[in-house]
């Protein structure tokens, strides 16, 4: 099951993630049309198979356009919601078996980090005299850092071991939105194709905003959508942003259901079954799912999320509080339209409609299966950009629309609200870690005074690795590893989000890049300053090792391994990307233990 198997495993092209993900799941579910087999002739349509991106598998038509266009309007779906009698959120739930070791795992990982982290902080307070502010500065890093811990395991508590989520049969009337903004035409027909061979009666509707957005190929998208026999509602006036193209769209359909869908993701056939049976709970206003991106072997910017997706979410759903990821979430139309449509007070609409349909008592679900196959930042520059725009979101409602004054939330949501914003200005925190060696090494500053570097790491590594662990217990190791790396290269990106946010409010939204990505980026300085320093302190350590401890040596060279690995995302080429990484660790690895036998010989 997808669930179990995780974004860690994915080595698979992607027309096997796709039949992976289209995998039935029950004897309800049919199986999907065979990808990458010679696309239907419709009349007056297309007259062949279109060249895809090699990421992007071909997906046959199910019908021909003039058929598939009346087919949606005229076939009866399974009874509308409000004609079926309700079910209650215990129907959504069902048991499956786990072992204890796994049951119990998450919770003893969580108490032992807070009594280990009690134990070290405790210890650390006693060797502060004479450290100076740096001192001081790098233990407030510390306690931030335990206190972000502490309260993350309280929420990954909430994670229900043994239940999981299934949907009952679907029923209802279904539109598909595809929201475009200047994607590529053979990237968009891939995910129109994918839309349309959906197995369950609804429409699907192009929202083209590149006319709006000033992009060069928004006739192309209309002559496409043509085409296909495929709605098309592109804006010639209103705001600009993806929540203003839904708001167009949601007042000119009237379904249920709404599914949002970007450009660039392959929606599985079977997309209904999965989510649409968790509206027959009148309560639930919108159905959340996982993101599921072609990564190849190493994702080395850490898209798949494992973290997110196993663990966050999960809890959240736990106390109705998961959040939308924008792509693959099903809306109940009249819970949109209590909250006024997709929200567009913030940069992008997920977050922030998600947090007002809460606080509408609406609630949600989180579905832990993807719908969708879609393409994640492939170059540092791209995904630096990507995560500015969420932190800013979240330190956006964090300072404007604070959960703890926000009527109509749970103490619950609030919490997990409060750690989604809060969790941003934490991640700054992180900054201080990746000074620490040149601070010690280069700078002569003093983390602990009365003990030496070395036996300070020894006391904390128990602490770190219990850290860790906790972290792998929801991730996997390697998951764990990306997630680190992940919070470290990220420090400075939500730094420069908070300074952008207080000073300039809403900075204007956009849409991620999917064609000629940009190498390199202004955002990018501050990871190239830090690596810089710890390759600096890497050399003067090494060439003269009585500039310090040596252990500032190892602790250097992990975290620059750990940095190394994102900043080296230049090329949008996976495969480039992918052959460089082992070199690098390499490289790093055999520099600081050549410099540590050669002081250790010599001393």
């Amino acid at each position: 099951m997808l669930d179990q198997a995780g974004p860690d495993d994915t080595t698979s092209t992607v027309e096997q993630q796709i039949l992976t993900l289209a995998a039935p799941h029950g004897p309800a579910v049919r199986r999907p049309p065979r990808l990458g087999a010679p696309a239907t002739t419709p009349p007056g349509g297309l007259t062949s198979p279109v060249a895809l991106p090699s990421r992007i598998p071909a997906i046959p038509t199910q019908a021909s356009a003039a058929d598939t266009a009346a087919g949606h309007r005229t076939r009866s779906a399974s009874g509308r919601l409000s004609d079926l009698p309700p079910l209650a959120d215990r129907d959504t739930w069902a048991r499956v078996p786990v072992g204890r070791r796994k049951a119990v795992a998450g919770p003893v990982m969580a108490v032992l980090v807070v009594a280990i982290g009690v134990v070290y902080l405790v210890w650390r307070a006693g060797t502060l005299d004479g450290t100076g502010v740096a001192g001081h500065l790098f233990y407030t890093a510390e306690v931030v850092s335990y206190l972000a811990i502490v309260w993350t395991a309280v929420m990954m508590c909430r994670v229900r071991p043994g239940y999981v989520r299934r949907p009952p049969a679907p029923a209802g009337t279904l539109d598909v939105f595809v929201t475009v903004c200047g994607e590529p035409v053979e990237i968009v027909e891939a995910t129109l194709r994918a839309a349309l061979a959906i197995d369950y009666p609804h429409r699907t509707y192009v929202l083209n905003d590149g006319r709006i957005a000033r992009r060069d190929n928004w006739r192309d998208i209309d002559a496409l959508a043509a085409r296909l026999g495929l709605t098309c509602f592109t804006r010639t006036t209103g705001s600009k942003g993806k929540a203003a193209n839904l708001n167009h769209a949601l007042a000119r359909t009237d379904a249920e259901a709404i599914m949002t869908l970007d450009a660039d993701h392959i929606a599985v056939p079977d997309l209904a079954e999965r989510v649409l049976g968790y509206l027959r709970d009148p309560e639930v206003g919108f159905v959340c799912t996982e993101q599921r991106f072609d990564l190849g072997r190493y994702d080395v910017l850490n898209n798949a999320e494992p973290m997110l997706y196993r663990a966050v979410q999960p809890a959240k759903d736990r106390d109705s509080a998961a959040s939308s990821c924008g792509n693959g979430t099903l809306y109940r139309r009249t819970a949109l339209e209590s909250a006024g449509g997709f929200s567009e007070w913030n940069i992008v609409e997920d977050l922030h409609t998600s947090y007002e349909l809460h606080a509408r008592g609406w609630r949600s679900v989180y579905h832990p299966d993807a719908v969708s196959l879609g393409i994640a930042p492939a170059t540092a520059a791209e995904y630096a950009k990507q995560r500015s725009r969420w932190a800013m979101d979240g330190l956006r409602l964090l300072l404007f629309d604070n959960p703890l004054r926000k009527p109509g939330l749970t103490g619950w949501q609030r919490a997990h609200y409060l750690h989604t914003g809060i969790g941003y200005l934490v991640a700054c925190v992180q900054m201080m870690f990746l000074l620490g060696p040149p601070m010690s090494a280069l700078a002569g500053m003093e983390i602990a005074s009365g003990v030496s570097l070395t036996a300070y790491v020894l006391l904390a590594l128990p602490y770190l690795l219990s850290s860790m662990l906790l972290i792998a217990v929801y991730a996997g190791l390697r998951g764990a590893q990306r997630t680190i790396a992940s919070t470290l290269f990220n420090a400075p990106l939500y730094a420069l989000s908070f300074v952008r946010v207080v000073l300039s409010g809403r900075p204007e939204s956009g849409a991620t890049a999917k064609a000629a990505l940009p190498r390199m980026s202004i955002l990018l300085l501050p990871q190239v300053l830090f690596a810089a320093g710890l390759a600096a302190t890497i050399l003067v350590v090494g060439l003269n090792p009585d500039v310090a401890d040596l252990s500032a040596l190892v602790w250097a060279g992990m975290l620059l391994a750990m940095v190394a690995g994102p900043l080296s995302a230049l090329s949008e080429r996976r495969a480039v990307v992918e052959r460089v990484q082992v070199p690098i660790r390499a490289v790093i690895a055999v520099t600081v233990l050549g410099f540590a036998v050669t002081a250790l010989v010599a001393g």
